[in-house]
């Protein structure tokens, strides 16, 4: 005997926006760099800087803050750079110091891009991103100043990082030793001026 097959209907729930989960607010942070200007930052970028991490964790920061986070020896430039590397990177994980195992850094395109600036302006970076310890960029940033060394003179490189020479350096301590003599002759003749006119007076 055939059996009739009767076709039932699927009803499949449409999706609402309504059952949608709202996105969180992100939060950000005010940092003040050296110049006295203000750049923002977003929670999840400054999770790149383990210093400015701490500093929000220690502070019970999470929640975000009006305060602004002063960096005294980083300039506006130089700091937005650094967020503009942090802000690309956010959400990735950190790298973890294992020097039993070291490894070769690959510099992918786009942080190589990030990286072609003049050697004034990368050693500025390299000490802000040592202080604000941002591992990842520090780890590009070395590679990166390694290759441009790699097969260089050494007075190609010291025209590249700006070393002076020995006789520069001598010239410099010489005029140091020069300003020094001068102000100690003239904070003397200052005091025996002084000194002089003490006597008198005493004579009087």
């Amino acid at each position: 005997m055939a059996v009739e097959q009767v076709p039932v209907d699927v009803v499949v729930p449409a999706a609402s926006q309504n059952n949608a989960a709202p996105a969180e607010p992100v939060v950000y942070f005010t940092l003040e760099s050296s110049d006295k200007k203000e750049v923002k930052i977003s929670l999840l970028a400054l999770q790149q800087s383990k210093t400015l991490a701490d500093l929000i964790a220690n502070l019970q920061y999470g929640n975000g803050t009006t305060e602004t986070i002063p960096l005294e020896n980083i300039t506006k430039a130089t700091l937005e750079k650094i967020v503009e590397w942090c802000e690309h990177h956010k959400g990735e994980p950190i790298p973890v110091d294992d020097e039993s195992s070291p490894k070769i850094v690959v510099i992918p395109d786009w942080d190589d891009n990030f990286l072609k600036m003049d050697n004034e302006q990368l050693f500025h970076l390299v000490l802000a991103v040592n202080y604000l310890d941002v591992k990842q960029l520090m780890n590009y940033a070395c590679r990166k100043i390694a290759l441009m060394a790699k097969g260089k003179a050494p007075e190609e490189l010291r025209v590249i990082y700006g070393i002076p020479t020995d006789e520069e350096d001598d010239a410099a301590e010489r005029r140091a030793a020069e300003r020094k003599e001068a102000a100690q002759a003239a904070a003397g003749g200052g005091s025996g001026s002084s000194a002089g006119g003490a006597g008198a007076e005493d004579s009087a």
